[in-house]
């Protein structure tokens, strides 16, 4: 199980996944990171996810 957490204040991702163990782990994602989410066969700079986002104004 697999919970991401999208930033619209700054650019952040953060993936959240349950282990073999039953413990959570945090994969955090910043400015100039690649995101890869195997479990949905996903990869992506996070800059081309941000591309016309503008940060900070909900």
């Amino acid at each position: 199980m697999k919970i991401a957490k999208v930033s619209g204040d700054e650019m952040m991702l953060e993936c959240f996944r349950l282990n073999e163990k039953g413990v959570w782990e945090l994969d955090s994602y910043m400015e100039g990171d690649n995101i890869e989410l195997k479990s949905v066969n996903f990869a992506s700079p996070i800059d081309l996810i941000y591309e016309d986002v503008v940060l900070g104004e909900l």
